[in-house]
């Protein structure tokens, strides 16, 4: 099949979450089955340094207006990627902010990106289907339903529609209707509605999160619209690209380990204790690598650290960049348990690694959580989760005492039940023969990205038919 992605972000390119990781994953896997992937997304100032080999001139007409743009093609790791380049548009450092707000032309911007993705598409040999992730690509569901009357190179072709976060949808007020040529009923314009409603195909990123998605308050607004195309609403679980994310063969990490060795693993810690100033202890060591934001759980977790740390013999190390107000308590609570705990502000993927690899329990109390990676990673670095059982990760982790446990799960939203999970992760790291049996069953699950690709192929000739 040939395929076209669009989307906002590619890992190796332009990462700012899980969306990046998926998109690459999800098409690494496609090629490698022998289908011709192609992924297009805007160039931002960061890939300007990006050699391209093809670059072809692309005309768009927006709100009255013609506007131009270059896509410049290259390659990585096989798959084919276009670069979208309209310098006042996209060459800004932050793909979708300046750090603190939104851009205020956000809705111009990607509704260009979506009008010049169909554009350069419509003069290609015809994709049998284009894949639109999230928000930012949610309006090319629309410019493509009337494209397809006039336009032979897209009048077969499906639109296939990802959810990887239903909290983000792009809302804007009635006048950017004219501006986008977007259908004008009076209402703020929603770009997720658009993709609900015009999309062939529509799936989220896990089994849990689609049934969520349902009802209220995890539709966000928009329950209304997802019961409206049940039938055309799937979940499809990520994978995990196990290429990157393996204990035995990581080159970031102090040492190596597997399943049947696990003497690195007590390596990986004692590095990172001893890089963090904290004391080489036996102790369990927690962990998170997490944008430090509500929707992760931060409002329990803050509050329930300060009480735990307090009383509990362990140490707790996390690492993020996000709100300020929830940086400023963690900074906060570094000040107060300098013995027992670190907070690292920012992102960096090796330390990510590193973190993953000492951990004996990760933590990721999650509001809701779309699908989740770093639990799957997690379970293979043998880094038990701690998680709110919902979405994705209600779909990935069985909690203890489950016989078939993989990690510690807690159902309501509030600092005494993470508090109860804290003490039973505590209680199973006293009992080390269990530890170790919950351990090993999580280190031998499997989440990669075959299975999900079969699932996303299926989905595909649904669309195609459907048509």
């Amino acid at each position: 099949m040939r395929i076209l992605f669009i989307c906002s972000e590619y890992e190796g390119l332009i990462k700012t979450g899980g969306l990046a990781d998926a998109c690459r994953g999800l098409a690494s896997n496609l090629l490698a089955s022998g289908h011709q992937v192609s992924v297009i997304l805007p160039r931002y100032a960061t890939l300007y340094q990006l050699k391209t080999e093809h670059s072809e001139s692309v005309f768009v007409e927006l709100g009255g207006r013609t506007l131009g743009c270059a896509v410049r093609s290259t390659s990585l790791a096989g798959v084919t990627i276009h670069l979208v380049e309209h310098h006042d548009f996209f060459g800004r450092s932050r793909p979708y902010d300046d750090g603190q707000h939104g851009y205020a032309d956000n809705p111009l911007r990607f509704a260009f990106f979506c009008k010049a993705a169909l554009a350069w598409a419509s003069n290609q040999p015809a994709f049998d289907v284009l894949h639109g992730h999230d928000w930012q690509t949610a309006p090319a569901a629309f410019y493509l339903s009337t494209l397809r009357q006039h336009v032979s190179a897209l009048a077969a072709t499906p639109f296939i529609f990802t959810i990887h976060n239903g909290a983000y949808q792009q809302q804007c007020q009635p006048f950017w209707a004219e501006q986008l040529d977007l259908p004008t009923t009076g209402q703020n314009i929603n770009f997720l509605q658009l993709a609900l409603q015009y999309a062939t195909k529509i799936n989220t990123v896990s089994r849990g999160y689609r049934d969520e998605l349902l009802t209220e308050p995890a539709a966000n607004g928009l329950a209304y619209w997802y019961q409206l195309r049940q039938n055309d609403f799937s979940g499809i679980l990520n994978g995990c690209d196990y290429a990157m994310w393996d204990p035995a063969t990581d080159p970031a990490i102090a040492a190596p380990y597997h399943l049947t060795n696990l003497a690195g693993k007590a390596c990986c810690k004692q590095q990172l204790q001893q890089d963090y100033q904290l004391a080489i202890a036996n102790s369990p060591l927690f962990v998170a690598v997490s944008r430090v934001t509500g929707q992760k759980g931060f409002d329990m977790l803050i509050p329930a650290l300060q009480q735990w740390l307090k009383e509990a013999p362990v140490q707790v190390v996390i690492v993020g960049s996000g709100e300020v107000y929830y940086c400023q308590q963690l900074h906060q609570l570094a000040l107060t348990f300098p013995d027992k705990f670190r907070f690292i502000e920012g992102f960096n993927e090796r330390l990510a690694h590193q973190v993953e690899a000492a951990g004996d329990f990760f933590l990721m109390p999650s509001l809701f959580e779309p699908c989740g990676l770093n639990q799957l990673y997690s379970l293979r670095y043998g880094n038990l989760p701690i998680v709110r059982l919902t979405g994705g990760l209600k779909d990935t982790v069985l909690p203890w005492p489950d016989k078939q446990a993989t990690g510690i799960g807690f159902a309501e939203p509030t600092t005494p039940a993470l508090l109860q999970a804290l003490q039973q992760a505590l209680t199973l790291y006293e009992n080390r023969k269990m530890y170790n049996k919950v351990q090993q069953r999580a280190m031998k699950q499997s989440f990669g990205w075959d299975e999900a690709s079969a699932h996303y192929l299926a989905l595909y000739q649904q669309a195609i038919s459907a048509l």
